[in-house]
């Protein structure tokens, strides 16, 4: 085994480290002491956000400029650098470095808006925070991975971990959502599964980006496995990513979930499943494959851009609603990774960075979104209803500024960052030449107005409403977190940075 190459997976190290030092700590200090270890968890993600960019510049520097966004875009620099690591079973490129960023952030975000959700779960501190940590290192090794066996793996370490974590809360909501995300999360690892059986007897290998590929769909026997590979792995990926008809799973759990743990399986869960996705489309089945199948993208994500914006209208729940508007983003987001046949090398790169972009810019906004609606009125409520929102600017004039700046930029508005991401993405489903689908989103993206909206009016339009009769207030231990501003306000900002500025950020990246 070469050490060197073990080096590059030090970030993965970090966290992994970061989750055995909580699990550790909180056997050995004391209860009223615990709340360090949710600044030790959130330490080690910095920490291995500084170890990523150290990776980052070390192998830029073997390149002589930034690495190529995915393996096949480019050949290993001279220098004895070579992007494929342990046998080929990872490989270090944009693309992987982009998900685990996004993870890190995820994680990061979500251990400091989940600063009080311990208090009021069946899981300890140190369990909570390292469960966290453990999957967002699985979702980092999703991003890297480049053999079915290795994603297969990272996905379990990923999956079990939200499984655990989804049902954190002490109440029948949070049982039930555990309950279903499991059973649909074991679901579609069975089509996964089959789809990777499918391919080794194909293939012989189960690297992501075989080099005989176009030579065996000629012969007839092979070709036909490597259609229901194809097949069984789009439908096992499409239901990790919640595009429709395999969305049912999302609002329950969503809805279930405590809000941290939400605003991370939004975000970080939902970038590690469309790294899957993203290799799948560009190396495994894109531009050496030449069975046209990116019609069944196309359906798909016009299917849950419609599906996930017309349920939306229809909810009462802030959290249902953000939910099913998550679906509608997972459709706008797979225009991303439509692959034509004249697509050449650097445009497949150059849409992996828009998806990368979007990915980043949807995961700020959405775990600020959750981080609000995770907090609680000053009379012991959850902000969960539109009516909980009535009159909040009155209270809280800072928090309802940058509820309205999410939902704004959520919509696609200017100059928020959904506004620059949605138009990379639509740009990309034009340019490969699938305009239908880009102006249906469009559309889509103006329904969704509606119910974005009707946030802003109740926490500014609306009269302060007294609370449900019977309704239950929270404990005063549960309700407030100064890390939660601290979430919430640092979102707002980048959101604002990011759509006023996105050359920022791609100028320096890609």
């Amino acid at each position: 085994m070469n050490w060197n190459e073990l080096y590059e997976l030090l970030p993965v190290g970090v966290v992994l480290g970061t989750a055995l030092v909580v699990v550790f700590l909180d056997l050995a200090l004391p209860k009223k002491e615990r709340y360090v270890l949710s600044m030790v968890a959130m330490g080690g993600c910095l920490l291995a956000l500084g170890a990523l960019a150290e990776t980052y510049l070390s192998i830029a520097a073997y390149y002589k400029s930034t690495p190529p966004w995915f393996a096949a875009a480019g050949s290993a620099p001279s220098g004895g650098f070579n992007p494929f690591i342990l046998g080929g079973a990872f490989v270090i490129d944009g693309f992987g470095l982009a998900v685990s960023v996004v993870a890190l952030l995820a994680g990061a975000l979500s251990i400091l808006s989940s600063a009080h959700e311990d208090l009021d779960s069946n899981l300890t501190s140190g369990e909570f925070y390292g469960l966290i940590l453990l999957g967002v290192s699985g979702m980092m090794l999703l991003g890297l991975s480049h053999e079915f066996l290795t994603l297969l793996v990272s996905l379990e370490i990923m999956s079990i971990s939200t499984y655990i974590l989804a049902g954190a809360r002490r109440d029948t909501p949070g049982a039930e959502a555990a309950l279903k995300y499991l059973v649909l999360g074991a679901f579609s690892t069975a089509f996964l599964m089959m789809g990777i059986a499918f391919f080794y007897g194909a293939t012989g290998g189960f690297s992501l980006a075989p080099a005989s590929l176009k030579v065996l769909e000629q012969i007839p026997s092979s070709g036909y496995l490597l259609r229901g590979a194809l097949g069984l792995l789009l439908v096992g990926a499409l239901f990790k990513v919640g595009a429709a008809p395999f969305h049912f799973w999302i609002p329950d759990v969503y809805q279930g979930a405590p809000s941290g743990v939400t605003g991370l399986m939004a975000t970080g869960v939902k970038a590690a499943a469309f790294a899957v996705l993203g290799r799948l489309a560009f190396e495994t089945f894109g531009l050496t494959y030449s069975y046209d199948w990116c019609w069944v993208f196309a359906a798909a994500a016009v299917l849950t851009m419609a599906v996930g914006n017309f349920l939306a209208l229809k909810q009462d729940n802030v959290k249902r609603m953000l939910a099913y508007s998550g679906i509608a983003h997972t459709g706008y987001l797979l225009l991303a990774f439509l692959v034509s046949r004249n697509t050449t090398e650097a445009e497949a790169a150059e849409q992996l960075q828009n998806a990368a972009f979007y990915l980043l810019a949807y995961g700020v906004i959405t775990l600020g979104a959750f981080g609000v609606v995770g907090l609680v009125r000053e009379d012991g409520r959850r902000l969960e209803t539109f009516d909980d929102f009535a009159g909040l600017a009155k209270e809280h004039p800072a928090l309802a500024l940058c509820m309205a700046c999410f939902m704004f930029s959520l919509a696609g508005l200017p100059p928020f960052a959904g506004f620059f991401a949605k138009f990379l993405v639509f740009r990309s489903a034009i340019d490969a030449g699938y305009v239908l689908p880009a102006v249906l989103g469009i559309l889509t993206s103006v329904a969704s107005l509606y119910y974005y909206l009707r946030v802003v009016r109740a926490m500014y339009l609306d009269p302060v409403r007294p609370a449900a009769l019977g309704q239950e207030p929270v404990p005063a231990r549960c309700r407030y977190a100064w890390t939660s501003n601290l979430v919430i306000y640092g979102a707002g900002l980048v959101t604002l940075v990011l759509g006023m500025l996105p050359q920022w950020l791609t100028g320096l990246v890609w």
